[in-house]
């Protein structure tokens, strides 16, 4: 099944469907799988399979970051675009679900935790991804993703090894002391933290595919409900 995707208004109807991994730790990021590009949720060396229609939108902007169109591909466990010549930069916003943590140690993956029994603590997992696909853009902001990573300079210009320089913002507002993960695929568990002015300095990780992230916990209005956001800067480098 193939779509035409437009930043304007994009997005499957939310759904729930074999949720196997849990909440933590998991981003989402575009990779080539199979010679396609896909968004992948995953961690680590890992990923997993997940419902298409967790993928609530894709926004496109081409090479002078004004909107434009990708083509979004649905298959049975995943979600992969085509894209154009144009496509400059994506910004995808993936909604989890709820996981739902019950006295008896099991997680229960669902969209309605109000009829669990013996329920604990609830988290709501929330994801984002901003990929750059062409060495032409000028980086910029797009502050309707609650935290996102922004390079100084396209990282599509830089090599592995190579110091990249980041800032991070929260509600379109420089997130002081913010965690980050450098190396989402290679280095899961190592953080670096932004200074007052969510400022942070990183290395470039890999040849090929690279992930940086940061996750955050977030209080809501119920005291056993959390809102986990994990938000993420991907992009794929040519091999030397």
């Amino acid at each position: 099944m193939k779509k035409k995707i437009f930043a304007a208004a994009l997005g499957a109807a939310l759904g729930l469907g074999m949720l196997t991994a849990p909440a933590d730790a998991h981003g989402v990021f575009y990779a080539n799988r199979v010679d396609m590009k896909t968004l992948v949720l995953g961690e680590g060396p890992l990923d997993n399979a997940y419902d298409p229609a967790c993928v609530q939108r894709i926004d496109a902007y081409d090479v002078n970051f004004q909107p434009t169109s990708v083509e979004r591909v649905d298959g049975e466990k995943n979600v992969s675009i085509v894209p154009g010549d144009d496509l400059g930069v994506t910004a995808t916003f993936f909604d989890y679900g709820y996981f739902a943590k019950t006295t008896d140690g099991k997680v229960i993956p669902t969209r309605d935790y109000s009829n669990i029994e013996n329920l604990m603590s609830v988290t709501y997992a929330r994801k984002y991804n901003v990929h750059y696909w062409n060495d032409m853009v000028k980086p910029g902001g797009l502050y309707n993703i609650p935290i996102q990573i922004v390079p100084a300079v396209n990282p599509l210009t830089l090599r592995r090894g190579d110091t990249l320089e980041l800032r991070i913002y929260k509600d379109g507002k420089p997130y002081a002391n913010a965690p980050v993960i450098a190396d989402v695929l290679g280095n899961l568990t190592s953080e670096v933290h932004a200074d007052a002015n969510g400022y942070v300095s990183v290395r470039v990780a890999n040849n090929g595919l690279n992930v940086i992230g940061v996750e955050v916990s977030l209080p809501t209005d119920k005291d056993n409900v959390k809102e986990k956001v994990f938000s993420s800067l991907s992009f794929i480098l040519p091999a030397e």
